[in-house]
């Protein structure tokens, strides 16, 4: 059967992309400095990442002025409202590669980025305590995006704001984070499985602890024993998801693989962040693998993208 196809079916979950793409600038940058080599290749991630994030939030207000109901539905769909939340993360990774380049132009993508995602917390949180039609059985992972956001922003905040206001955000994301990770055990656990299409998202789970990992060494100035535990999760919650490869190595493409980028992304700088601040070489040979891997995994979501683009099943109804 002919699918509806047309621009008022741009997914939003295309904006993980522009997420993934920011992840991935800051770790090249990250490994340019560790290897002392010039910014040229970061640099040119970022503007590809930039021009991503304009691509996408042009198409996304196109459709509010000429497919409002459209926007409407992908605002009240139990995976898709989570997506949203992916534009205010990406002004916030976006601010850290820039602050080098542009304090100015940080602090405004980081101001306007950390304003959204408290609005977006309180918004999404509200409809969930007053709505009747979302059920156990809708959560999956891509509702931990609009939580972990609130931690994203003490990253580069610190160098714009003070701690206390850092703070706050990082408690909502460690609050929340807790609760969301108790609902999905108790879901995975004692429910149906997670639709195929969906089972890409379990990687956001590694972005809690890394994210986490990143913000709190930020805040605290140091290493301790929370962070060495923020590490052990992410690290741990990795092996198990490596563990089950063999099931995701199924799956035919969908565009929820790139939930597979950011996370993976976040946790390599979490380890690049852990070999800077003590020094251990196993961090080096961990983060050098893991870099590897980001390679290949983005070159190959750009790949499959592209051809769906090609093909004309990038905007389909579904």
């Amino acid at each position: 059967m002919e699918h509806e196809r047309g621009i008022q079916y741009f997914p939003i979950s295309l904006f993980a992309s522009v997420m993934g793409f920011s992840g991935f600038t800051i770790v090249i940058k990250q490994i340019e400095v560790v290897y002392a080599r010039s910014h040229t290749l970061s640099f040119i991630f970022l503007v590809i990442a930039s021009f991503l994030f304009l691509l996408n939030i042009s198409i996304l207000l196109y459709r509010l002025a000429r497919y409002p109901e459209e926007v409407n539905n992908d605002f009240n769909h139990p995976v898709k409202i989570n997506f949203f939340a992916a534009i205010t993360i990406s002004l916030l990774l976006l601010a850290i590669p820039y602050y080098d380049i542009s304090e100015s132009l940080s602090f405004a993508l980081w101001g306007i980025g950390a304003v959204l995602q408290l609005s977006y917390t309180l918004v999404v949180l509200t409809k969930l305590m007053n709505q009747t039609s979302f059920q156990l059985d809708h959560f999956n992972p891509s509702w931990f995006i609009p939580i972990v956001g609130n931690m994203v922003v003490p990253i580069i905040g610190v160098n714009h704001v003070s701690s206390d206001i850092l703070w706050m955000y990082y408690s909502i994301g460690v609050l929340f984070s807790i609760i969301y990770f108790t609902i999905f055990i108790y879901r995975v656990f004692f429910h149906p499985s997670i639709s195929t299409k969906l089972l890409p998202t379990f990687f956001i789970l590694l972005a809690p602890p890394s994210i986490g990992l990143l913000s709190y060494i930020k805040l605290g100035g140091q290493v301790d024993a929370f962070a060495y535990i923020l590490y052990g999760i992410a690290f741990f919650i990795g092996l198990l998801l490596i563990f089950q490869f063999k099931q995701f190595l199924k799956l035919p493409f969908f565009l929820s693989w790139w939930a597979f980028l950011f996370p993976t992304a976040a946790v390599t700088i979490a380890t690049i962040l852990m070999y800077n601040e003590t020094g251990h070489i196993y961090y080096k040979w961990i983060f050098n693998v893991q870099t590897i891997g980001l390679v290949l995994l983005i070159f190959y979501l750009t790949w499959k993208t592209l051809q769906l683009s090609v093909m004309r099943s990038l905007c389909v109804k579904e």
